[in-house]
């Protein structure tokens, strides 16, 4: 008996417009997944679609689709990245006036600028400038058109509209762009990447949270109250240090995270050289954390933060003095402290990483004696022992790694 053919499918519906029965807040938000030039097109399918562009919650915009590149443009100068597009950048320019000067628009509540041109002679910028003060967002990111690992370094600024809380700078290894407009004193939250750092913004009196990612520092790391007086929350990732010193003193800084700083004057130097000094008297969550072997040695470090409830410290080896002063002993209620030893990787002995967790356990716990806090810390001390793949394919090498529970060890009935 032959086996019954199934009836194909047919997703349920009438054939009507669904979509723009939906209300017109609902459809914005959909609309908004688009770039914006094209939610700008949709202005023309029907009545109930004209100005959709104007409530779009997020304001996409990629500027090289408004971009020939040269060799599409007949006798073009090679040292300009391409001809502009001036009649659609002025049409979308339009359409973000026309929104700015309606009534019934909705504000725009985040806006993605992509491939942001940095080249001294080109037209770009100047649309661009003009587009981030038509948007006036509250959040804005900026991604910088990528020019290789070593881009000239050309010094440019971003103009940040009234509204503007938070901004997003992703720029591709060109240096950092001066903060200025009337959204620099209101400005919030700062995101930084893969920039280079010659000189700090100016002071950014309401900033709450600086994150840097992938950065390279060549001033003075400094951030004092003077230029940020409100910050409480600090960031820095995967992140180069030229200066030696890293003075850190902020008053009501409330979290702060290092992650792979890397404080050394070059790549090639080995010698211990960052001298980190922490003195922040509201702190209470530090995390200082390095890959095995991916960070320079530091010379010292230094901590004042009284109101510490969380410390979390990995893998960061200090050759010379370790100075914690944490106020009430035994404050620090939770994280932990531990050391990877590989003798694969460029990194201290376990011996080593061990009389630097005793240092940091003595300044956590500064009533007991040396010999008191090595009593009351040993059953909380675990030494791990395995074997992870080298750097050769199927070579196995032996690796060690030493843990402190600091949450067990400030309950311990010994303390």
């Amino acid at each position: 008996m032959a086996a019954r053919k199934r009836p194909c499918w047919v997703a349920p519906g009438d054939g009507a417009d669904h979509i723009t029965a939906l209300p017109l807040e609902l459809r914005a938000q959909i609309a908004a997944f688009l770039p914006f030039w094209q939610v700008v097109q949709l202005s023309v399918l029907s009545r109930p679609w004209r100005h959709i562009h104007h409530h779009a919650p997020v304001v996409k915009i990629h500027l090289d689709d408004f971009i020939y590149p040269n060799d599409c443009v007949f006798a073009m100068d090679p040292s300009l990245p391409g001809a502009v597009d001036e009649g659609a950048i002025l049409g979308l320019r339009l359409a973000l006036s026309r929104r700015a000067q309606d009534a019934c628009a909705s504000k725009v509540d985040a806006l993605f600028l992509h491939d942001y041109t940095v080249a001294a002679g080109f037209r770009m910028p100047r649309h661009a400038a003009r587009i981030i003060a038509l948007a006036n967002a509250r959040w804005i990111r900026v991604a910088v058109a990528h020019a290789g690992l070593n881009p000239a370094r050309v010094s440019w600024a971003l103009d940040l509209p009234p509204t503007a809380r938070h901004l997003q700078v992703f720029g591709e290894y060109h240096l950092a762009p001066a903060i200025a407009g009337p959204g620099g004193a209101a400005l919030l939250e700062l995101f930084l990447n893969k920039v280079s750092i010659t000189e700090w913004p100016p002071c950014l009196p309401s900033l709450r949270s600086l994150t840097l990612d992938d950065v390279a520092v060549e001033a003075a790391f400094a951030p004092a109250e003077a230029w940020r007086p409100l910050l409480e929350h600090l960031g820095v990732f995967s992140s180069r240090i030229e200066e030696a010193r890293v003075d850190i003193r902020l008053p009501l800084l409330k979290s702060l995270e290092m992650e792979d700083v890397n404080i050394r004057p070059h790549e090639d130097f080995l010698e211990p050289f960052g001298e980190v000094a922490i003195d922040a008297p509201e702190l209470e969550e530090l995390e200082l954390r390095s890959t095995t072997g991916a960070t320079a040695v530091y010379r010292s470090l230094t901590l004042r933060a009284p109101r510490l409830r969380h410390l979390g410290y990995h893998n960061q080896f200090v050759a010379g003095e370790v100075d914690i002063d944490v106020g009430r002993p035994g404050s620090v209620r939770a994280g932990s402290i531990s050391f990877e030893s590989n003798v694969e990787i460029m990194c201290p002995e376990m011996k080593l990483c061990r009389m630097q967790m005793m240092r940091m356990l003595e300044g956590l716990l500064p009533e007991l004696s040396p010999e008191d806090v090595a009593n009351a810390v040993r059953p909380h001390m675990k030494l791990d022992k395995y074997s992870v793949e080298g750097f050769e394919v199927g070579e196995m090498i032996p690796e060690e790694k030493l843990t402190c529970d600091l949450s067990a060890v400030m309950s311990s009935p010994k303390l």
